[in-house]
């Protein structure tokens, strides 16, 4: 375990690694910053998205992001420098926010929305279809939404409530993008401080959970064991993900609001971890537009780069 990166992240959160880029991105959630970091020069660009964004995607297309934020979901592209909004399926300025997300197998987006001033609050997880027009409800009653993964067959679902420190799985019907028979698959209450946050999953499909407020990283069998337990030198860490030349190194995302950081001065750092085990990169965004009527774009903000 070591830091890869001096982010000072607020809350980091949602990291992608890009090998064809050399690239990890990830957003700083109340900043409503977008980072880029050019891993082999530690070179950073910062971007100004002007909204919270709580989980993104690379597209397949490589035109850019897109992402969950809170009046739900837009695009950022690389070449304009730009983002705007694709579908607002809840409405605007409601009080509910985009929170965790990710892509399956087919490249649709899905996120779970949260309430900013109650996250005990049932929410929902909504699923951006491929043309970026139609937001489907697809989960109800998930109050805040963190670590949505796929099993490596894509026969299960699974979605953490960190409000309710449960994860919960459901059998998924890929083609279709359905899933049925919720159940619960862990209550973390049972073994660990903190709450469960952003995840992945590896190629024997055991979960990696890290626990918000409980600087710890765990490894969770499809059976729902406690197989590893990792402590980390943050007290908030947010998210891993698969990372290096044969995806068996972790790079963890945290956040420094709130903590004592006499007592974890890494905090909003971004760590790497090296593994015995492989994972796979995130899945992208199959982006094909329809040609609805969607809402203009917003003005460019200026970027800088950090070095």
């Amino acid at each position: 375990m070591k830091i890869f990166y001096e982010a000072g992240a607020e809350v980091g959160k949602s990291g992608i690694w890009d090998p064809c880029t050399q690239q990890y991105y990830y957003v700083d959630i109340l900043k409503k910053t977008m980072h880029v970091l050019h891993v082999p020069s530690k070179s950073r660009k910062d971007y100004c998205v002007g909204t919270m964004v709580g989980a993104m995607a690379l597209c397949s297309n490589g035109e850019g992001l897109v992402m969950a934020v809170e009046d739900g979901f837009g695009m950022w592209n690389f070449q304009e420098c730009r983002f705007r909004m694709l579908v607002t399926p809840y409405g605007v300025n409601t009080g509910w926010r985009m929170n965790d997300g990710g892509c399956d197998s087919r490249g649709r987006f899905w996120a779970g929305r949260l309430f900013k001033t109650d996250e005990t609050r049932p929410g929902e997880i909504y699923r951006l279809e491929t043309d970026g027009c139609t937001a489907t409800r697809v989960i109800e009653n998930i109050c805040c939404t963190n670590g949505i993964l796929w099993s490596p067959d894509n026969k299960l679902l699974y979605c953490g409530d960190s409000s309710m420190k449960k994860i919960y799985v459901w059998d998924y019907e890929e083609e279709s993008g359905t899933p049925c028979n919720r159940r619960l698959f862990m209550d973390t209450s049972r073994y660990f401080q903190g709450v469960p946050d952003g995840a992945t999953i590896d190629n024997n499909g055991f979960l990696w959970v890290c626990f918000f407020d409980g600087h710890k990283l765990v490894r969770i069998s499809p059976e729902g064991y406690v197989d590893l337990v990792m402590d980390l030198p943050v007290k908030r860490p947010t998210q891993p993900v698969w990372y290096g030349n044969n995806l068996d190194e972790l790079l963890i995302t945290s956040a420094h609001l709130d903590v004592d950081m006499c007592q974890y001065p890494q905090s909003g750092n971004i760590l790497w971890l090296k593994t015995c085990f492989h994972g796979a990169l995130k899945k992208k965004y199959n982006y094909r537009p329809c040609h609805c009527l969607c809402p203009p774009p917003s003005s460019s903000c200026p970027t800088r780069s950090c070095h």
